[in-house]
């Protein structure tokens, strides 16, 4: 295995594990939002407790994000060291301007959300939370700004084989930043809530401030309920975005290989890329085409109409696309089974469904697992571009740079991440702990 492929391993499972917290992050500040709005509109002292306690997991996934992005720009200087000379001027701007203005903002009013609650007025405090809020999606516009520029790139010029940055509104606003800030950022909410979730029903079981928790569960359903119908709107915004902009990557989320009239809507398949079919296809005739442009007739682009070279791996995001689709099924049926049993007239009281609420603590995994597959899609479609048809990943990485070195920092990576892993469950489960039971709160 040479030194990209290994760099590649090294930076997709940096990535991926770091990108675990700022998706919970994004959530979970939403309701510690939405509770402290509550208690000081309404001086609800309920609505007071759910935002303590769910501060105390926010610091715990806010901590670790932290940890595990720093890494990050270490893994561009160490082995991407072509792709960071040539995209500075417009990659490095964003990210320059995420870490100088938006995650200082968040980190700034992050201290006085996690040490400030009796220093400062509540009034303040609820302030301190919007600007955290407010900071994390900033983090989040950049951030995907900077990734959806990789995919199609804009407001540039190139001078002496290098990018000069011309335009920086429209390098911000390229074409496909939009729908896949908005699909991310509602994903990453459906994380968050889901985590809620699990942690309510977690609260119940273990008969920690019931009370609070059943008015937390219903709360996280009904919200998770309503972002999880509004995912597939989204998400169709963002493949028009894809079909528009990159007709190969979407010939392959789809496993459509000849260009055709009336493409089928494929639901499951076995995709076989050396023979160029899709074994054992469950499809919709007509289906794909209608969902593209509303025409059951319109032309879909096939994947044999590029260059072999040129391809993605497509089993891997035919793959993943279609597991991220079943996934976004499941969220659905389990937010719809939340609210059904939350709502006044159910026979059995929430907290005697103890196999349901094992249930929604698994499924608390769904919509986290499913945007890590949406991201690897989305990476490993752009594939074999580093920046779509500016920069071939092969030619990206650090010069001179021996396989052997690369393998030793992956594993050394690997070994931290393991490390990290088991401490992040112990910082969640000493949280849960200091949640008072309900017996200390009579």
């Amino acid at each position: 295995m040479n030194a990209i492929m290994l760099a590649r391993m090294q930076f997709g499972i940096s990535i991926g594990f770091h990108y675990l917290f700022p998706q919970i992050t994004l959530g979970l500040i939403l309701v510690v939002l939405i509770a402290e709005w509550q208690y000081v509109t309404f001086h609800n002292e309920q609505w007071l407790a759910v935002s303590e306690y769910l501060t105390r997991f926010l610091a715990v996934v806010f901590a670790f994000g932290v940890a595990t992005g720093i890494i990050l720009p270490l893994s561009f200087g160490m082995h991407w060291g072509k792709f960071s000379l040539f995209a500075a001027p417009v990659f490095g701007t964003q990210l320059a301007i995420e870490a100088m203005a938006a995650f200082a903002l968040e980190a700034g009013f992050f201290a006085i959300l996690a040490f400030g609650r009796q220093r400062v007025s509540k009034q303040v405090y609820l302030l301190s939370a919007f600007f955290v809020f407010l900071g994390s999606h900033l983090s989040a516009f950049f951030i995907i700004s900077a990734n959806s520029w990789l995919e199609t790139p804009a407001g540039y010029t190139m001078s002496g084989g290098q990018i000069d940055l011309q335009n920086w509104a429209s390098a911000t606003f390229n074409p496909s930043f939009l729908p896949r800030f908005f699909h991310t950022v509602t994903a990453a909410w459906l994380s968050g809530l889901f985590f809620v979730l699990a942690l309510s029903a977690a609260q119940l079981l273990a008969r920690r401030r019931s009370a609070n928790a059943r008015k937390l569960f219903r709360f996280a359903a009904i919200f998770s309920f309503v972002l999880a119908l509004l995912q597939p709107v989204l998400g169709h915004q963002q493949i028009i975005s894809v079909r528009a902009n990159q007709p190969l990557k979407n010939a392959a989320y789809e496993g459509i290989f000849d260009t055709q009239r009336g493409a089928p809507l494929i639901g499951f398949g076995i995709p076989d890329e050396a023979g160029k079919r899709i074994l054992l296809p469950l499809s919709i005739p007509n289906g794909l085409s209608f969902l593209e442009t509303g025409n059951t007739d319109s032309l879909v682009t096939g994947m044999n109409d590029f260059p072999r070279e040129m391809w993605p791996p497509v089993n891997v995001i035919f793959s993943t696309f279609h597991i991220m689709v079943v996934l976004s099924g499941i969220i659905v049926a389990v937010a719809l089974s939340a609210v059904f049993f939350t709502r006044r007239k159910a026979k059995k009281k929430l907290g005697e469904r103890k196999i349901y609420l094992h249930l929604v603590m698994a499924c608390a995994a769904a919509p986290i697992l499913a945007n890590e597959l949406g991201w690897i899609g989305a990476e490993i479609g752009r594939q074999p571009w580093t920046i779509y048809g500016l920069l071939l990943t092969k030619n990206a990485g650090t010069a001179a740079q021996s396989a052997g070195i690369v393998a030793f920092s992956l594993i050394l990576f690997v070994i931290v991440y393991i490390i990290l892993g088991i401490l992040f469950r112990k910082f969640l489960l000493t949280a849960f702990q200091s949640i008072p039971l309900d017996q200390k709160e009579e």
